[in-house]
């Protein structure tokens, strides 16, 4: 390590049923790997009709007393949401076992996009599944297709992500609060880099606004604090390896000994981040750290170029919130709940909170019916290999 003042720190972020069974064929087939492509209609009018058939001949039909849950990420092509698919699928299986008939399909755009996300959206309220599980790309521009599938009777449930207005859900299953994730990537760069040292930040994009609460939660962790730490310069990535990878570049070439940290909370961010300071031939010397995935981060973090990644675990949160959605169903989860415990397998339970106090992008702001993970948790080399998501 350098003397203090030459180091830098660098942290970067954050199907099984019949029914869908044949959505996910029909999207296959009319779509590819297109992330254009949308979902027909004319599969749960089949299934409606085989269900009628199936009542007149020989009773109510396991297909027909299904629920029907879809999980739409922000994006499919990286592995911290593939993780929450493999978490929501665990509980799907889980709710089978207990008698609880599930049709379950994860899709969303293969690279972020936000107009696709929403046009995807649309389609699938037109298919009238039971709930939508959404990690909204963008809080604001989400709204108005996420009130679109609650006023169509369809429970919505966001993860990950949240919508700007929470009247446009039922319920957030929030990761950990914005203050809780802010003051660990903090933590961690006073830990590492030290307690007085000049830091940027590598986001995702203007408005996104998870990445710009947690910023306004390391701020708040600062002053509180680190009130001798600035923060100098916030780029943004994209959710693009490449791009991440050259605004990383650009801050270690602009800043060199000068700065002591680079903030990003992007899960596409960390790993380029660390490759852009290894080709810089900076192991050691720039200390780097943030959120994503262990699978991503695991050969850097054993390299030593990475000591710490800072999350929550992703197949524990699209585990939980496929049990919120069916809870919400069940009506086991009032959608006008004060307080309630949330029954959630494996975790045991988790409370379900009409408000909750937190620091979020347009300040301090009551979260409105908020279900919790739980605290941040740290991977390092001590650990890592026991994660394979």
């Amino acid at each position: 390590m350098r003397k203090r003042g030459s180091k830098v720190a660098v942290i970067t972020g954050g199907s099984s049923g019949i029914g869908f069974a044949t959505l996910r064929r029909n999207f296959i087939k009319t779509a590819g790997i297109v992330a254009s492509a949308t979902l027909l209609p004319s599969s749960f009018t089949r299934l409606q009709a085989k269900g009628k058939e199936t009542s007149q001949n020989a009773g109510p039909s396991q297909a027909q007393k299904a629920l029907k849950i879809v999980m739409v990420p922000k994006f499919t092509g990286t592995a911290y949401f593939a993780a929450t698919e493999k978490g929501a699928k665990e509980a799907v299986a889980e709710l089978k076992g207990k008698g609880v008939a599930i049709d379950f399909l994860y899709t969303g755009p293969s690279v972020a996009n936000t107009d696709e996300q929403i046009r995807m959206i649309d389609d699938l309220v037109v298919q009238k599944p039971d709930a939508i599980i959404i990690a909204a790309s963008d809080a604001d521009a989400m709204v108005p297709v996420a009130k679109k599938a609650k006023t169509s009777g369809i429970k919505v449930i966001t993860y990950d992500s949240d919508v700007a207005d929470p009247t446009a859900r039922h319920w957030f299953v929030n990761q950990g609060t914005f203050t809780q994730a802010g003051a660990a990537l903090v933590d961690v760069v006073a830990e590492q880099a030290g307690a007085s040292e000049r830091f940027a930040v590598v986001s995702t994009a203007p408005g996104a606004f998870s990445q710009d609460s947690w910023i306004a939660a390391m701020k708040a962790q600062m002053q509180a604090k680190y009130p001798k730490m600035q923060l100098v310069d916030i780029r943004y990535g994209l959710n693009k390896p490449a791009e991440s990878f050259s605004v990383a570049q650009d801050l270690i070439n602009k800043y060199g000994g000068q700065l002591g940290g680079i903030v990003a909370p992007s899960v596409v961010a960390l790993p380029k981040v660390a490759e852009a300071v290894e080709q810089a031939g900076l192991s050691g010397k720039i200390v780097v750290t943030g959120m994503s995935t262990p699978k991503d981060m695991k050969e850097f973090v054993k390299r030593g170029t990475v000591k710490t990644v800072v999350l929550w675990n992703p197949v524990d949160l699209g585990y939980l919130a496929v049990y919120a959605a069916q809870a919400s169903l069940a009506g086991t989860l009032k959608d006008d709940a004060t307080q309630a415990k949330l029954p959630a397998g494996r975790l045991g339970t988790r409370d379900a909170v009409a408000s909750l106090e937190d620091i979020t992008a347009k300040g301090p702001l009551t979260l409105k019916n908020v279900i919790v993970l739980g605290n941040p948790f740290r991977f390092t080399k001590d650990n890592i290999d026991q994660f394979n998501f």
